[in-house]
C-alpha cells in the first residue's frame, strides 16, 4: 500500500489550521465526492476508560457479563496482547490519535501542566483528519481525548478535541472520593439513602470509591445516559445514508467504581490473585514504596478487595447493557454489514494484584487492553490473534480498512497483514513508557523519571530508561512461565543477555523520529 509522507498528510489534513482546524468541512473536489458515498463503511468505535482485556467474558475470565462485547468479537477479530503506550489516558490517547508515541509527542503523564505556555508548538497530525479529507466529519460521544468532559491539560498543545463534532458527554454520578456530582443524584440518595447490598469501599491514601452498591436504577445512571445519547446519534447519522466516523467513548469502568445493586456480581465469584510478601520483597523499589503509597491497597482487607473487584466487573456488565442498545439500532438501519465495529480502551487497571491499585505501571492488568474489529465484508469471523500489537496500530489499521493511505513517518501501521496471516511476528517487540517526574501525585514525583516496558511474546522487562535516575530499578519476567508476573528475575546475572538485549531494542525504538 501506498504510505504518505508526514509533508503530505499534512498538507491533505491541513494540519489542523485553517477551515479543518476551525471545524468546517473541507471544500471537496469531483473525485473526493466520488469516494463519498455509500461503499465506504462506517466506523463505530467503541471505547472504554480503565478497561483492562479480562473484563471481558471473551477474554476468557468466567465472571464477566459482557453478551454484547462478546457478541462482536465472535463475529471479527480478537487480538489477546493489546498494548497502550502510556499507563494513563491523556498520554495514551494522543498516542493513538497520532500514531506516534508518547516521547515523540512529548505528552509522557497526566499531571501538571507546565507553568510556562510553549512558544512554539511541533503540531503532529491527527490520523482522524483522514476521515474529515473526504468530508467525513468523526463524532464523538462522551469523553473526549482527556479527563472528562474534555477537560485536558494538554488541548492548547495538540488540540485534538476540536477534531471531534463534540455531542456531549456525562458526568459520572458521583466523583472519585464517593460524593454525588450533580443535584439528582443527591435527591435521589436522600429519598432511597445511600446504603447498598455491599459497603462502599475507599483505597487507604487518597480515599478513591474503588467499590460498593447504590440505591440507583440502571437507567439512572451516567453511563445509560450515555448510551441513549449514542443511539440518538447513531439513527440521525444513518438518516442522512452517508458514510460516518462515530467514537462513543465512555467514562467507565473508571473510578468511582460504584453499581446499580441490580448489576452487581457475586463477590465470591471473583478469582483473581492476591500478593504474598514473598512476591512483594522481590519487587522494584518504586513499587514497594512509591506506588504502595499512591494506590492505598496494603490498607484493604480481602473482603474490601473483592467487593471492589466485583464492582468493577459489574460497571462492565453496565456499558455491555448500552452497546447492545447500539448493535440494535445498527441491526434496526441495516448497518451492521457495512460498519467496522472496533472496541478498545486507552489503558487497564490494577484491582489488587502485586499490592497496586488503579494504574500508572506496566503489569498486563494495566496496560494490555481489549482490541476487538468486526467487518463482515473483509474480516473472518472469531479469529484470535495471539501476537503481541500496539495501539499507535489502531487508527491506522481503520484508515487501511477504510481505503485511506497510511502515512509512513508515524509509528504505527496497519495490522491488516496479520490478520490476513501474512506475516507471523509484528514487531520485534513492544513498547510503552510513563514519566512519573510529570506525573500530579508527589509520592510519585520524587527522584522519579521515564519508566519504560520492553515486551516481547516471552520477555517483559521495565526499568527507569532515564539519565536523571540513576537505579535503573527494574523488574524482568519470563511471561512463558511466569504469565502471573510474580518473579522478578532481573538482579540474576544469568539473565544478564537477555536484559541487554531488551534495552538495545529500546534504544532503537527511542531513536525513531
Amino acid at each position: 500500500m501506498q504510505q504518505l509522507s508526514r509533508r503530505d498528510f499534512l498538507k491533505y489534513t491541513s494540519a489542523g489550521i485553517g477551515v479543518m482546524a476551525a471545524g468546517m468541512p473541507a471544500r471537496l473536489g469531483a473525485k473526493e465526492k466520488a469516494e463519498k458515498d455509500r461503499s465506504r463503511p462506517n466506523v463505530l468505535w467503541i471505547m472504554m476508560d480503565d478497561c483492562r482485556a479480562d473484563a471481558l467474558g471473551c477474554y476468557g475470565k468466567s465472571w464477566p457479563n459482557t453478551p454484547n462485547f462478546d457478541s462482536i468479537a465472535n463475529r471479527g477479530v480478537l487480538f489477546k496482547t493489546a498494548i497502550v503506550q502510556n499507563a494513563v489516558c491523556t498520554p495514551s490517547r494522543m498516542s493513538m490519535l497520532s500514531g506516534h508515541y508518547p516521547h515523540q509527542l512529548g505528552v509522557m503523564a497526566m499531571g501538571r501542566p507546565p507553568a510556562v505556555k510553549p512558544m512554539r508548538v511541533n503540531y503532529e497530525p491527527n490520523l482522524l483528519n483522514a476521515w474529515r479529507r473526504v468530508g467525513i466529519q468523526p463524532v464523538n460521544v462522551g469523553k473526549s481525548n482527556g479527563s472528562v468532559a474534555g477537560r485536558n491539560v494538554y488541548e492548547y498543545v495538540y488540540g485534538y478535541d476540536s477534531d471531534w463534532d463534540q455531542k456531549g458527554d456525562f458526568m459520572p454520578y458521583f466523583d472519585a472520593l464517593g460524593k454525588p456530582n450533580n443535584d439528582t443524584t443527591k435527591a435521589i440518595l436522600e429519598k432511597r439513602g445511600m446504603a447498598g447490598q455491599y459497603p462502599i469501599v475507599r483505597t487507604g491514601t487518597y480515599k478513591w470509591m474503588i467499590g460498593g452498591t447504590v440505591p440507583l436504577k440502571p437507567e439512572e445512571t451516567s453511563v445509560w445516559k450515555l448510551g441513549s445519547l449514542a443511539v440518538e446519534n447513531i439513527k440521525d447519522l444513518a438518516a442522512k445514508e452517508e458514510p460516518f466516523f462515530l467514537r462513543v467513548s465512555f467514562n467507565a469502568p473508571h473510578v468511582p467504581f460504584v453499581v446499580p445493586k441490580s448489576l452487581m456480581i457475586d463477590p465470591d465469584k471473583i478469582s483473581l490473585p492476591l500478593p504474598t510478601e514473598e512476591e512483594l520483597k522481590n519487587k522494584p523499589r518504586f513499587e514497594r514504596e512509591n506506588l504502595h503509597i499512591y494506590s492505598g491497597a496494603p490498607d484493604l482487607t480481602k473482603k474490601q478487595i473483592q467487593i471492589a473487584r466485583a464492582t468493577y466487573y459489574s460497571m462492565i456488565s453496565l456499558v455491555d447493557l448500552q452497546v447492545g442498545r447500539i448493535l440494535e439500532v445498527l441491526r434496526k438501519n441495516n448497518l451492521m454489514e457495512n460498519t467496522i465495529i472496533a472496541v478498545n480502551a486507552d489503558q487497564g487497571v490494577m484491582l489488587g494484584e502485586h499490592g497496586i491499585w488503579k494504574k500508572r505501571c506496566f503489569y498486563d492488568e494495566n496496560v494490555c487492553v481489549p482490541l476487538i474489529i468486526s467487518y463482515p465484508k473483509t474480516l473472518p469471523k472469531g479469529k484470535i490473534i495471539d501476537e503481541p500489537v500496539e495501539m499507535v496500530d489502531f487508527l491506522p489499521t481503520l484508515m487501511d480498512m477504510s481505503g485511506f493511505k497510511v502515512p509512513d513517518y508515524i509509528g504505527g501501521r496497519s495490522m491488516t497483514p496479520l490478520i490476513r496471516g501474512d506475516v507471523k511476528q509484528f514487531r520485534p517487540a513492544c513498547f510503552s513508557e510513563h514519566d512519573h517526574s510529570k506525573d500530579m501525585y508527589e509520592e510519585l514525583r520524587q527522584g522519579t523519571g521515564r519508566r519504560v516496558m520492553a515486551r516481547t511474546r516471552e520477555w517483559k522487562m521495565v526499568w527507569f530508561m532515564d539519565d536523571c535516575v540513576a537505579d535503573k530499578d527494574g523488574a524482568l519476567y519470563n511471561l512463558k512461565k511466569d504469565p502471573g508476573e510474580k518473579n522478578n528475575l532481573y538482579n540474576k546475572p544469568e539473565y544478564k543477555d537477555i536484559i541487554a538485549h531488551l534495552e538495545n531494542l529500546a534504544k532503537k525504538w527511542d531513536q525513531q523520529e
